[in-house]
């Protein structure tokens, strides 16, 4: 689907050609949600980040987004990071379930990579202080969402970031549509998660 900013077609033809940039990871990754209708299936379908809209990805349904962080009090400031905002009480956002989700990757690109960084068209210290919430309340697109799409719309599987929540944390954003044969999304200890999913 068209884009709305500016520099879509740019940073979408330049991350098109950085096919070969693309590296398999593989490790556990964690995320903090509510318990209340929370399943195995929910965390990893990303429905939730294309209909509401993130840091990293503008409201797209052909974007769907997996937000998950390398340790689990990252986990926590992310999802906490809304109530902060918005001078909201953290109690407010309580209770949270951390999720633990084993990821197996084909080719994601690095965004914690400071020499990779550098070659990147937007400088990525501007991208993060930009107030997301703020252009997207305008009806806008932030250049991190627009950027974020970019990856995806040019192929690659995920996005390892820095947390802008927890400054010595990284978050990583996978699209399970892109995923391939090869790849695993999968949240651990299931069958505990889903029953406390489930209304009573």
């Amino acid at each position: 689907m068209p884009r709305e900013h500016p520099r879509t077609a740019k940073l979408l033809k330049w991350f098109a050609r950085k096919k070969k940039l693309g590296v398999p990871l593989s490790g556990t990754y964690f995320c903090a949600a509510g318990p209340r209708h929370t399943t195995a299936k929910d965390i990893v379908s990303g429905i939730g980040a294309s209909k509401a809209g993130g840091r990293w990805n503008p409201i797209a349904n052909d974007m769907k987004v997996v937000y998950l962080s390398d340790e689990p009090e990252t986990a926590l400031r992310e999802a906490n990071e809304h109530y902060r905002y918005y001078g909201l009480p953290l109690s407010d956002g309580l209770p949270k379930i951390v999720v633990a989700v084993q990821v197996d990757l084909e080719r994601i690109l690095d965004f914690t990579d400071r020499s990779f960084v550098k070659t990147i068209p937007e400088a990525l210290d501007s991208v993060l202080l930009e107030d997301w919430r703020a252009i997207m309340s305008r009806g806008a697109e932030a250049t991190s969402q627009t950027l974020g799409w970019a990856v995806f719309a040019a192929g690659f599987q995920r996005m390892l970031v820095p947390s802008k929540a927890a400054p010595a944390g990284v978050n990583l954003l996978v699209f399970p549509d892109a995923l391939g044969k090869k790849s695993k999304l999968a949240v651990l200890n299931s069958d505990v998660l889903d029953k406390l999913g489930r209304p009573s």
